[in-house]
């Protein structure tokens, strides 16, 4: 067997490289998209075919390889169902088996860190990624982490391994490269002899600050990685072939995550009705109509992603796009906009005094087939031809889902010159 340990001293990120000498077939464990170049020369020089790269979870702190490397070897790409993720061919649970050549990993539900989190046990070691670190364990205060959770994973999955098997972490931040079961049964300063209520306490009391690439890392990981022609505009100034990426997306719920680590250039394109109505407390409006690539690029520079949202997710996914056409890869569309956001109970600002756009619509173009119709009926037969128009209007606009009526009506002073009376629900 052919085994390697590989480390980005930026991340404090470990690689693992493991391949079946007789098939040559190999696998890398939480590969680093700035180290793409390293992976694709060892794999070149051992003559290796790679067949799986495998996510212990959704990283914040460093961007996986995962889809360069699909891209330049062919291999598929995987990590946990619970994950949430896209753009991964495969999303393991708990028990399943993967295979390269002659040999097999089994797949370790481990949550707590991330609720997808997954270790991966391999012959006589284990790969734990944040799970399980040497003399500690990953932080569960981001990501939806559970501290109750993690405690279960150790103590109940890991620890009930033999306490031969080599521990390797995803992480080391002191120079230490592996550990064993037992060592850390015995010596791990957060859970060794410490009982549940112990650790919960010791969890709570930690106060760490972010990762510092949090924003760009989780919702690119969520994704399946990026591409290696297509950097992020924090990781690259050349140029990028904008129709090779796929626009990026988040639930609400990770952009909650996201915006409670710190702000977020979040960018409602509803109209102002709409925004004025309701909307996610940090966002700013720049209607469907008015979005200018250049002008927002000159607003909110490329240094952090930009987070477009709507109502439901159609019009932030459309602008998401062209932006992307435009140049700008480092966007992300909130699925189902702020409908989602609401049914996840989520904070909003919201305000009584304007009507809705929507019902807005409903009203003026019910009045306005109403006047066509008594007019054709009343006054002459070319009144028939307004009712007819609007309701020509209507199917236009449920075949495009673009209104232009609501376009007119924002534009009215009743929608214009409201002022917002602010409250958090």
């Amino acid at each position: 067997m052919t085994f390697r340990q590989l480390f980005d001293p930026e991340s404090f990120t470990y690689t693992y490289l493991l391949a079946d000498d007789a098939t040559h077939e190999a696998v890398l464990i939480d590969p680093v998209f700035e180290q793409l170049s390293r992976d694709l020369q060892l794999l070149r020089e051992h003559r290796l075919n790679l067949k799986w790269s495998l996510e212990t979870h959704v990283h914040a702190d460093h961007i996986t390889a995962g889809a360069a490397l699909q891209k330049e070897t062919g291999a598929q790409t995987a990590v946990a169902r619970e994950c949430s993720a896209s753009g991964y061919e495969r999303y393991v649970a708990d028990g399943d088996v993967i295979l390269f050549g002659q040999q097999e990993i089994l797949v370790l539900a481990t949550p707590g860190h991330t609720p997808g989190s997954v270790s991966y046990l391999w012959r006589d070691r284990v790969f734990t990624g944040d799970t399980l670190l040497i003399g500690g364990c990953g932080r569960t205060d981001f990501q939806n982490g559970s501290a109750e959770a993690l405690y279960r994973s150790i103590t109940e999955k890991l620890f009930s391994l033999d306490e031969q098997v080599l521990v390797y972490p995803g992480h080391d931040y002191k120079g230490r490269r592996v550990s064993s079961i037992g060592e850390e049964k015995k010596f791990n300063a957060r859970i060794a002899g410490k009982s549940r209520a112990e650790f919960l306490q010791i969890m709570q009391s930690l106060q760490l600050p972010n990762p510092k690439r949090i924003h760009e890392a989780v919702p690119a990981n969520l994704a399946g990685g990026i591409d290696a022609a297509e950097p992020l505009a924090t990781q690259s100034g050349s140029t990028r072939n904008s129709s090779a990426v796929a626009v990026r997306s988040v639930s609400a719920l990770q952009l909650a995550e996201l915006a409670q680590a710190g702000a977020v250039n979040l960018i409602d394109v509803r109209s102002p009705p709409e925004f004025a109505m309701l909307r996610i407390a940090g966002a700013v409006n720049i209607p469907f109509e008015q979005v200018d690539p250049a002008q927002m690029q000159q607003r909110f520079g490329r240094a952090a992603p930009w987070y477009i949202v709507c109502q439901t997710g159609t019009r932030s996914q459309f602008i998401a796009e062209r932006l992307r056409v435009a140049g700008n890869n480092n966007v992300v569309h909130v699925d189902g906009g702020t409908n989602a956001w609401q049914t996840a109970g989520l904070p909003v600002v919201v305000s009584g005094r304007v009507m809705p756009m929507e019902r807005q619509v409903r009203i003026a173009a019910g009045a306005l087939l109403l006047i066509g119709l008594a007019a054709g009926a009343l006054v002459h037969p070319a009144g028939y031809g307004l009712a007819g128009a609007v309701a020509l209007g209507l199917l236009d606009s449920g075949v495009r889902n673009f209104c232009g009526m609501s376009l007119l009506l924002a534009k009215m002073p009743w929608n214009r010159g409201s002022k917002v009376a602010r409250r958090e629900s």
